[in-house]
């Protein structure tokens, strides 16, 4: 199967899977459909790294043109031209994300590419080792893309994509051939985001100019296409021995993988890579600098990493900045941004937690006073939370030397989980409806209802202990002190 030529895109409403070419060429407005949130991200992913090694709009005026305007066929084909070979399954010298003579001691079932099942030790309560056996090519292609892009490496001896796990941010379109456009980078943006962009414009991908063992590998010694599609594992797919319904996409019986062989392999890459999709964040100590992709290390809600997606900051010794394709959006882009967020929580190798969350931020949050208004939002509501968080803390400790009575039940932490659940939809609508004007009122009122959350998750979470006559005075001083902050903080607001 060839990315570039074949029809291999799961689409919304048809049995037939659609060609980049019918995507990018034909007017007709599609959607894509997996079963899967974190692989309909990753086949997405897919999608644009494709197009933008292709076809990379020269300037912002041919980006926005290619938003309205289907391509015609006649330039997909003569930009594609010169990569079809490196983007072929079936290649009989350079299989795409693989490496051709893999040694391993017995193969790997092709459920180890779908993150997050179990296979072999490792079992799950909701899905069994063995539930996929059969990969169509389509779905095979995708899932060996997640795995290398954005998933953690196979284990020790193993190393990770160029972003470890990170957290993906993508601008969102009304259909898939618009989210596609705004998420390419034109060239005017590449040069300056990589400056080696020119020199490496030509560099081949992993799997037909080597890694080598061992090799150290300068960040900015990595083109586009070789950085996009990078693959850090040594892997070879195994076919399976006879045509079958894929146990991922369904469909007609058809030829497809069963497992891989995989070796470890170690090399290193010194720097970060600039990666178009993920955000980032730095710090400086002792005069050393340290950089990194953002990612999914709690359980709280994305809304509370927003601004990090959203804007720039450097204070000298730390800072972010948000994904290309967001400060593109930001920069040339017009209106609302819908903003896709996804990724993996995990503990080394392990699957903790799939995350996928949709924003819609109004229209008005490029400027000053849109993004005042956003920082302002997350940060309050953070504070009630850490307020909440806090008071039930002392309720848990109590303080021996006021003989005030420890609770010793640490409510304060299913209390902060409750707290996310029921204030995000208050953060998701400010994010849809804010302007650029001064919004003292609404200010008011956001406080007034998260305020009223605190203090309800309050309640129920001490409730049940207050029966206990000793538990009653602790009880009690630690809601007058949360109520007592809640009124300075909307005071302060409100003058």
């Amino acid at each position: 199967m060839n990315l570039y030529t074949d029809a291999w895109i799961p689409v919304r409403g048809s049995t037939v899977p659609l060609s980049l070419r019918q995507l990018l060429c034909e007017p007709d407005e599609r959607q894509l459909s997996l079963p899967r949130d974190d692989l309909e991200l990753a086949c997405l992913q897919l999608l644009i790294s494709l197009v933008q090694v292709a076809l990379p709009p020269p300037d912002r005026q041919s980006w926005r043109k290619r938003m309205e305007t289907p391509l015609a066929e006649a330039e997909y084909n003569n930009a594609v031209a010169s990569l079809m070979e490196w983007f072929d399954l079936d290649h009989p010298t350079h299989l795409f994300m693989q490496t051709r003579g893999v040694s391993a001691a017995e193969p790997t079932p092709i459920q180890k590419l779908m993150v997050g099942l179990p296979e072999g030790n490792n079992h799950s309560f909701f899905n069994a080792p063995g539930e996929v056996q059969h990969l169509s090519p389509a779905a095979t292609a995708i899932a060996l893309f997640n795995q290398a892009a954005t998933a953690p490496n196979f284990g020790g001896g193993f190393k990770g994509g160029l972003r470890g796990t990170p957290i993906t941010t993508l601008v969102a379109g009304d259909d898939l051939r618009q989210t596609v456009w705004r998420n390419v980078l034109s060239e005017e943006r590449l040069r300056r985001m990589l400056p080696w962009y020119e020199e490496t414009k030509r560099q081949a991908p992993v799997w037909v100019e080597p890694i080598r063992e061992k090799e150290k590998i300068q960040f900015n010694q990595i083109g586009l296409l070789r950085g996009l599609f990078w693959q850090p594992a040594h892997i070879e797919l195994i076919r399976s021995p006879a045509p079958a319904v894929c146990d991922f996409l369904g469909g007609p019986e058809q030829s497809g993988y069963s497992g891989f062989n995989k070796e470890k392999f170690v090399f290193d890459v010194v720097g970060l890579w600039p990666h178009l999709h993920s955000p980032s964040e730095f710090e400086i100590k002792k005069d050393e600098r340290s950089d990194r992709f953002l990612a999914f290390t709690t359980t709280a809600p994305a809304w509370t990493q927003c601004s990090r997606f959203l804007f720039s900051q450097d204070d000298g010794k730390s800072g972010h900045r948000p994904a290309a394709v967001v400060e593109q959006w930001r920069a040339d882009g017009s209106g609302e941004l819908r903003l896709i967020v996804g990724g993996y929580r995990n503990k080394q190798a392990s699957i903790l937690q799939r995350r996928h969350e949709f924003f819609s931020i109004g229209d008005g949050w490029q400027d000053e006073c849109g993004q005042d208004a956003i920082e302002w939002a997350v940060s309050r509501a953070l504070d009630c939370k850490s307020l909440l968080r806090g008071k039930l803390y002392s309720v848990v400790k109590g303080n021996r030397e006021k003989g005030i009575k420890a609770l010793g039940v640490d409510i304060h932490e299913a209390a902060e989980n409750h707290f996310y659940q029921r204030t995000e939809s208050l953060i998701h609508a400010w994010l849809r409806t804010m302007t650029r004007a001064e919004r003292r009122a609404e200010k008011t009122a956001l406080l007034d209802q998260l305020a009223d959350r605190c203090l309800q998750i309050f309640q129920e979470a001490t409730h049940p202990y207050c029966r206990n006559p000793a538990l009653v005075r602790t009880v009690a001083l630690a809601r007058r002190g949360l109520a007592a902050e809640l009124k300075k903080m909307k005071e302060a607001t409100a003058s």
